[in-house]
């Protein structure tokens, strides 16, 4: 009695998702592996019924177990080319992922040119618009000062071209960090160890660049995602590790371009940092940027012992 209640309530179950699964083929606008799926589940419950039959009539034995098996290869066969058309669906369903990855990049890469664009067309509007003016004030300052016989008001004056020469300063500046021309013109290299020189002269740190691409160059956009990348590197090292040394290895090895960052700094929490902006060191935006070029970034940082990052950039 009790196998028989068993069996009743396989049934009842078989039939149940039997049913929910017809139920999905609509939905799942009639795909050829869903009906397959279905007809199994049904077939299966029948071979339940037919199973479970001899219970109540054994004369019919015989039949019942050769109907079961003629149904159980019915089954078989299903299952068979239903996984036939999984494995269609799973390598259709990779494609799908490989050509979103590759929209998401093609996204982001004409986001960051549209943004190197800009900046480049700012600092032109900067250098040649508002350039000129000061030089012209400058000169009129100059050509004032020629003039002037009271002492206060050459001092003044003085004070005037001091402001106005520090104002060319911060617009050159300005200009170079929006659209360094060493970076157009020679090169990653080159672009990397003026910005580290300029830090270098402070002497609050000490930036050592080490290469081997000398004057080589490579696609604009990963020169400058990478130049950036580097930059924002540089800049949360200043911000918040403390540190005192920053070593920058830039290698060339086959078609693989290898960056390697290491400061002496104070070092974070990697996970939390990566998972999370509050800290402001801006690495999801060094990731996406890598991302961009096929590239890969690899971070590793203890507390007290710095941080590494590796960059790895098919060139």
């Amino acid at each position: 009695m009790f196998i028989i209640i068993v069996f009743i309530v396989a049934i009842i179950l078989q039939f149940y998702a039997a049913i929910v699964a017809i139920s999905l083929i609509k939905k799942t606008k009639y795909n050829v592996t869903w009906i397959l799926v279905s007809t199994a589940l049904i077939l299966m419950a029948v071979r339940r019924v037919i199973e479970l039959i001899p219970h109540f009539e054994h004369d019919i034995l015989p039949k019942t177990i050769t109907v079961s098996n003629f149904i159980g290869v019915i089954i078989s066969i299903v299952i068979a080319i239903g996984f036939m058309y999984i494995k269609k669906i799973f390598t259709f369903l990779k494609r799908i992922e490989e050509l979103r990855l590759k929209s998401e990049n093609r996204i982001l890469s004409a986001i960051i040119k549209t943004e190197e664009k800009e900046r480049r067309r700012f600092a032109k509007d900067l250098h040649d618009g508002l350039g000129p003016l000061l030089s012209s004030v400058k000169m009129s300052v100059s050509a004032l000062s020629q003039t002037v016989r009271d002492d206060n008001n050459k001092k003044i004056i003085s004070n005037i071209e001091l402001v106005v020469n520090e104002s060319i300063g911060a617009i050159k500046d300005i200009s170079n960090n929006l659209s360094p021309h060493i970076l157009d013109n020679f090169g990653l290299l080159s672009a990397v160890k003026s910005f580290s020189d300029k830090i270098n002269i402070s002497k609050s740190i000490n930036i050592v660049v080490n290469s081997n691409i000398d004057n080589e160059r490579f696609d604009y956009n990963a020169e400058v995602i990478l130049y950036r990348v580097i930059c924002e590197l540089i800049s949360n090292t200043i911000k918040h590790a403390s540190a005192k040394t920053i070593n920058i290895d830039i290698y060339l090895e086959k078609e693989m371009l290898h960056i390697y960052y290491y400061d002496d700094g104070i070092g974070f929490n990697v996970d939390k940092v990566l998972n999370s902006e509050i800290q402001g060191m801006g690495f999801s935006n060094i990731l996406s940027r890598i991302k961009s070029i096929n590239g890969v970034l690899e971070i590793e940082s203890l507390k007290n012992d710095g941080v590494h990052v590796n960059i790895k950039v098919k060139v």
